[in-house]
């Protein structure tokens, strides 16, 4: 491969810190579909995310990759060439201050190749890869239909259920994959699924939670609210008054209840590692290791001050260090029969 361009590996130690760490842990088995279905996933994300482009391109965009995956899911090698052409069409710009980042252009750029691994998986995994994506994917395209005015018209979701069923969308079902992968590939787990599926999902729902919790500023102005009207209301809150960080006194209670769950949450992932052999250390790490970050990241968020939480120009996050930190003692503790739930402490 030319040296100038970047792997699907490389990639992906661009456009995600923290999950690449996830997928290099997983056993050589189960890394492939995990990643192929990540790169459409974060491609998907970004078209749905490119504020400059009408929300009616965004949504063909988006269909358009649906299409491809879909395709290549079906019909296997034969086809991956075909479902690369469709989407290529999902890189179309818009306009010279239509900013992508570097790594999601290189991603964008590198469809075709990625829906060739796609169409090369054993079926069962192309199946579930093709799964998930259509899943995240239509979820996003929901999001553009109800956010759809962007900046000029800031909308928050309407009660906790919204709240719930779009963090199910976006993350919940991944929990559902993973387990539908792990159950496939270590048969003696096929007896556990159903409970690791509903952990997993709860899990998943967790994640998305934190991700909410942190990146409210920056969803904030581009005219979204994750956070329900009902809970605002009951705060004496409107969704514009959280413009101004002057207004966090109020929000902080509403912010602790989503905290609370998110954390209870987080723990069906410590769990889900739990439930999972030691022999299978590597999986239990990978499992393990986003709920160490994210209960990392909510510890970060409850130290800030709370203007902060709306403070657009302040960015919270867990720093690098920690991130290692996490790792380290996230991989010893998977040596352990019970290990994974001692990590919150």
């Amino acid at each position: 491969m030319d040296a100038a361009v970047p792997s699907d590996r490389e990639i992906l130690d661009r456009v995600s810190r923290s999950f690449a760490l996830t997928i290099r842990a997983l056993p050589r088995r189960l890394r492939a579909p995990v990643e192929i279905a990540y790169l459409l996933a974060r491609a998907a994300d970004t078209v749905a995310d490119r504020d400059l482009v009408p929300p009616d391109r965004r949504r063909a965009s988006l269909a358009a990759l649906r299409r491809a995956v879909a395709a290549a899911a079906e019909a296997g090698r034969r086809r991956a060439d075909e479902a690369a052409l469709a989407a290529l069409d999902v890189a179309a710009d818009g306009g010279p201050a239509d900013a992508v980042d570097a790594a999601e252009r290189a991603l964008l750029d590198r469809l075709g190749v990625v829906l060739a691994r796609l169409g090369a998986l054993p079926p069962a995994d192309r199946a579930d890869a093709a799964w998930i994506v259509e899943t995240l994917a239509a979820t996003m395209d929901r999001e553009l239909a109800f956010f759809g005015a962007g900046a000029a018209a800031l909308r928050a979701l309407p009660d906790g259920a919204a709240l719930e069923a779009y963090t199910e969308g976006i993350a919940g079902c991944v929990g559902e994959f993973w387990t539908r992968l792990v159950a496939r590939k270590a048969p003696r787990l096929a007896p556990r699924a159903l409970w690791l599926s509903r952990a997993g999902r709860r899990y998943g729902r967790g994640l998305q939670l934190v991700n909410v919790l942190r990146d409210l500023p920056r969803d904030l102005r581009r005219g979204r609210c994750f956070l329900p009207e009902a809970d605002l209301a009951a705060a004496g809150l409107a969704p514009a008054d959280l413009l101004d960080p002057g207004a966090a006194p109020r929000l902080l209670p509403v912010l602790q209840k989503w905290e609370r769950i998110a954390r209870l949450d987080l723990l069906a992932g410590l769990q889900y590692a739990a439930a999972l052999p030691v022999p299978a250390w590597r999986l239990r790490f990978a499992s393990v290791l986003p709920a160490r970050i994210g209960v990392l990241t909510l510890r970060a968020l409850a130290e800030a001050p709370p203007a902060a939480r709306l403070d657009p120009a302040r960015s919270i996050k867990v720093p690098r260090r920690a991130v290692r930190a996490a790792a380290f003692s996230a991989a010893l503790l998977c040596l352990v029969p019970r290990g994974p739930l001692r990590l919150p402490d």
